[in-house]
């Protein structure tokens, strides 16, 4: 059996990146039962979309109507109605996190055979002015985190501002910059010529993902800074093309997109055959979602990367309890199944 329930969740602060502020969280939870053996799972879309959390559970519950949930072939069947990313990622995870927790194990070890026990987590940094934005990257530093990841915009005075702030505030941290297919490309080359100076690691889908393949990888190969596609990385086909292109030094994976944990564990085998880094991140989702995806950060090969998985703080509320942080580091839940506790939603408990 299969349940479905939308929800709505309130941002305890804005969420700022270059496409806009968001203030609420909005998805679908799913459970699913088979005969005792629980598992949960989170269907998310961008949360910028415009979407009735009703009609994403009617559609949900329509792609599922009239499956076999005993079924092995249930994902198979599933696939052949062709189910949105999100939507697929959401069923498959809790139909996986039961099956594992029927066979008595957690879902990255149903997955893996060795997953690792504790995945490291990077610090967001998303304050517009540089004085929060240096306050905050000091308070992550201060509480062990190695890496931060910076939200950019298309104000190219305002970037150099904030980072030369954070630079100054975390002299040795690991920086990253996310500009969510906010800059031209040419624009974009100037700019990173300028920020390379505050030795970044790499910088995240700068170009907009209508850039196709080829342009992508003309971007990236003389880049002054090592380019990570986001947006543009999609599912397995695209990025199969991505990696033939040797169009993104890393590739960033977040479950919603790619359609699950099986879906990701498929990404992560291919991006590691073509010598290609992988890093895992959430889609601001709830406790769930990120539970899910903490299990497939667990699959990537050691040493693991640090991981964008920290990112509980920006809810007011939450429907279950989320992984705890300690030291910038994430411990993989054991118990079989997701591993997640009380989930407080009607309907469910």
């Amino acid at each position: 059996m299969i349940g479905i329930r939308p929800y709505r969740l309130p941002l305890t602060t804005p969420y700022r990146w270059a496409k806009g502020e968001q203030r609420e969280r909005i998805g679908l939870i799913v459970h699913c039962d088979l005969d005792g053996a629980i598992g949960w799972g989170e269907c998310a879309p961008a949360i910028h979309f415009r979407l009735d959390p009703d009609v994403l559970a009617a559609d949900a519950a329509r792609l599922i109507e009239g499956l076999d949930v005993r079924s092995p072939g249930f994902l198979s069947a599933l696939d052949t109605r062709a189910p949105a990313p999100h939507l697929r990622c959401g069923i498959a995870t809790a139909w996986l996190s039961a099956r594992a927790a029927a066979h008595g194990v957690s879902l990255s070890r149903h997955l893996h055979a060795a997953p690792a026990a504790r995945v490291p987590v990077n610090g967001l940094v998303t304050e517009a002015a540089p004085e929060d934005a240096a306050k905050r990257a000091a308070n992550l530093v201060a509480e062990g985190y190695r890496t931060l990841k910076i939200k950019c915009t298309a104000d190219r005075y305002g970037d150099i501002a904030r980072l030369e702030a954070i630079r100054a505030a975390a002299p040795r941290a690991r920086l990253r910059l996310d500009a969510n297919e906010a800059w031209p490309a040419e624009w974009s080359r100037v700019h990173l010529l300028v920020l390379a100076r505050f030795d970044i690691v790499y910088v995240e889908q700068p170009l907009p993902c209508r850039h196709g393949t080829a342009e992508q990888a003309a971007f990236s190969r003389p880049s002054p800074i090592k380019v990570a596609l986001d947006e543009s990385a999609t599912d397995l086909p695209a990025i199969r093309g991505l990696l033939d292109a040797e169009a993104a030094d890393t590739i960033v994976l977040k479950p919603q997109r790619a359609g699950g944990p099986d879906m990701s564990q498929a990404i992560i085998d291919l991006c590691v055959a073509r010598g290609v880094s992988v890093t895992v991140t959430v889609s601001l989702e709830s406790a769930i979602g990120t539970t899910a995806t903490l299990h497939v950060a667990s699959l990537l090969p050691e040493p693991l990367p640090d991981c964008g998985l920290a990112m509980g703080r920006f809810l007011a509320r939450d429907i279950a309890e989320g992984p705890a942080i300690a030291g910038a580091r994430m411990t993989v839940p054991v118990s079989p199944g997701l591993g997640i506790g009380t989930v407080n939603l009607p309907g469910f408990c």
